[in-house]
């Protein structure tokens, strides 16, 4: 009992004998100490963070940038939010970027917009006739080409007409755009919950047959060309859902109107996008977009523009 008591008793003089090592003059010396400690701490976490952009500015590409005094930057023209008649999320983005890249220069100066659409972005990137697209481009969907962390992410969903929303997609046609970031989403969705045939190492040298079993599950699905070509066939009853993302159908919505399925397909990240031959601007682009998210100012462009 005299152990436990004199136990106690020293672990109540501890944080005393701390407090009074701190004080005087060699407490001077430790606290000293620890000020440099944290100190250096702080220093290398700045040299950190701050050493890769000033590499990343030093690039070829960044110093071609900065030697014309603007980037081109692709931009789409007819996206309710993103971009419409000189205005939105990714015109405003575009801006900012290109202040972020030349802070010397007068808002607005550094950079040159340049229409693309969903199916030029990639060709103009290729041939060099645009530094980077702010262009609903989905993030690592192509390896000719290097991408920013998402500056937004998009659903992929299936319309259908009222009535039908919880009707099972296995038992419904299903349209999608081909090579649309909304179509390979749901081909993704299509091959996740499908049943496969599975044959045995038997079965193949013996090129038997394999059956599906009675509860199956198989997805009928149909390709498009476009978004007017599938809401189309949609609205005249030659399918009997559309997987779309929700950027593209509200972009249509006057125009048609449809019920949104109640199951997830799954979402679509879109980023900035270079050639892979500029990934400095891409890396830029991430600290770029960390940067608005930690400050807020993302959310506050995602609400001025009805996207949050």
């Amino acid at each position: 009992m005299a152990g436990k008591r004199r136990r106690r008793r020293l672990s109540l003089i501890r944080p005393q004998k701390l407090h009074t090592a701190l004080e005087g003059r060699q407490g001077r010396i430790i606290r000293i100490c620890a000020s440099v400690l944290l100190a250096v701490i702080i220093i290398a976490a700045c040299f950190y963070f701050i050493r890769p952009r000033v590499q990343l500015e030093k690039t070829q590409e960044i110093q071609a940038i900065r030697e014309a005094g603007l980037i081109r930057i692709g931009v789409m023209d007819d996206i309710p939010g993103f971009s419409e008649n000189g205005e939105g999320l990714e015109i405003e983005l575009a801006e900012l970027f290109s202040e972020y890249l030349m802070p010397d220069a007068a808002p607005g100066a550094a950079i040159k917009y340049i229409v693309v659409s969903d199916k030029t972005a990639s060709t103009k990137l290729s041939d060099g006739s645009i530094d980077a697209v702010f262009a609903l481009m989905p993030r690592n969907s192509s390896s000719a080409f290097s991408y920013s962390y998402a500056y937004y992410t998009d659903e992929c969903v299936v319309a259908v007409t009222e009535g039908s929303t919880e009707k099972p997609l296995n038992e419904m046609l299903i349209g999608y755009v081909q090579s649309s970031a909304s179509g390979n989403a749901f081909l993704k969705y299509v091959s996740a919950n499908q049943t496969t045939v599975k044959r045995s190492l038997l079965d193949r040298l013996l090129k038997r047959e394999v059956s599906l079993p009675d509860d199956a599950v198989i997805f009928s699905t149909k390709a498009f060309a476009s978004y007017p070509d599938l809401l189309d066939a949609l609205d005249k009853g030659l399918i009997d859902g559309a997987a779309i993302s929700r950027v593209y159908l509200n972009k249509y919505s006057d125009t048609y109107s449809f019920a949104i399925h109640s199951t997830e397909i799954g979402t679509i990240g879109y980023a900035l996008a270079c050639s892979s031959d500029s990934p400095a601007i891409a890396q830029l682009a991430d600290m770029f977009i960390y940067e608005l998210n930690e400050s807020g100012k993302m959310d506050e462009l995602l609400i001025k523009y009805g996207l949050k």
